[in-house]
């Protein structure tokens, strides 16, 4: 199986988002500095647009949602808390920043348009705002039961058709194109649960086998066909804890998340 494309930065993975344009996210953090690093590359040419990049606040931001080529940050209230004020829109195409709002809290995003708050002594005063300008184009106030209503819609409009993520196996199934999964497993010390999912004619699995007090994470596709092994992996070593979300599925890409510092995708037309 050959690799498509390979993203390493020596840094710890926070956090992997896919634009509606299918440009690649990847947000780094370093957990000595708590400085953050932003990459992004083109999946369908496997361009990078940009690696290790940083804005001029290098700690207290993060991403908050991706809408087509805007890519929407936000600040932290105080370093070292996890709430959430003021945010700033950047233009992927463009290359620069196109707005910010330093008083307002990002809610949600709606395509064309942001849901904001200000928070006040006593509740909320929302207002939509221009996802390209900035701009407010509504005041929404108090009326929280508007504003649910319209997070609703905005959250039935987005689509994850396009992925696939693992579930737990259960081993009281027993159909035969599972047995590669159990013939796998059987010949290690396993520990914990098994994640997999099934996409064509392929098995996709991991699960964690138990060595001198740490785990070693497998990764493992097998053909359902004959329960064959196609490719095999190790996503992580000596690791204390379970490791999770290590693998998914967009469009014909298969995402791995390795050594928490290391994404590797692989094209599969299945």
């Amino acid at each position: 199986m050959k690799r498509y494309l390979k993203h390493s930065n020596k840094k710890q993975i926070w956090r992997i988002l896919i634009s509606e344009t299918d440009k690649l996210l990847i947000e780094e953090r370093d957990p000595k500095t708590r400085e953050v690093f932003f990459s992004c590359y083109d999946l369908s040419t496997k361009a990078k647009i940009f690696s290790n990049f940083q804005f001029e606040e290098k700690a207290w931001i993060g991403i908050e949602a991706v809408e087509k080529d805007i890519i929407v940050f936000h600040f932290y209230l105080k370093p070292d808390m996890p709430q959430h004020k003021g945010f700033f829109a950047y233009d992927l195409k463009q290359k620069k920043i196109l707005w910010r709002n330093e008083t307002l809290t990002y809610f949600f995003s709606d395509n064309e348009k942001i849901v904001a708050f200000q928070q006040q002594f006593e509740g909320r005063f929302y207002v939509e705002i221009k996802l390209q300008t900035g701009e407010v184009i509504r005041n929404l106030g108090e009326d929280y039961t508007l504003v649910n209503s319209l997070n609703e819609e905005a959250r039935a409009k987005k689509s994850y058709d396009d992925y696939l993520f693992p579930e737990v196996f259960n081993p009281l199934i027993d159909e035969p194109q599972f047995d590669c999964i159990r013939n796998s497993v059987s010949r290690f010390s396993v520990s914990g649960q098994v994640e997999y999912f099934q996409n064509g004619d392929f098995l996709f699995f991991t699960f964690h086998e138990k060595k001198d007090e740490k785990f070693i994470q497998h990764f493992y596709i097998c053909t359902t066909a004959d329960g064959s092994l196609f490719y095999s992996d190790v996503l992580n070593k000596n690791i204390k804890d379970y490791a999770v979300d290590s693998f998914f599925f967009y469009k014909k890409f298969l995402f791995l998340l390795k050594e928490k510092q290391i994404v590797e995708i692989f094209k599969m037309n299945i």
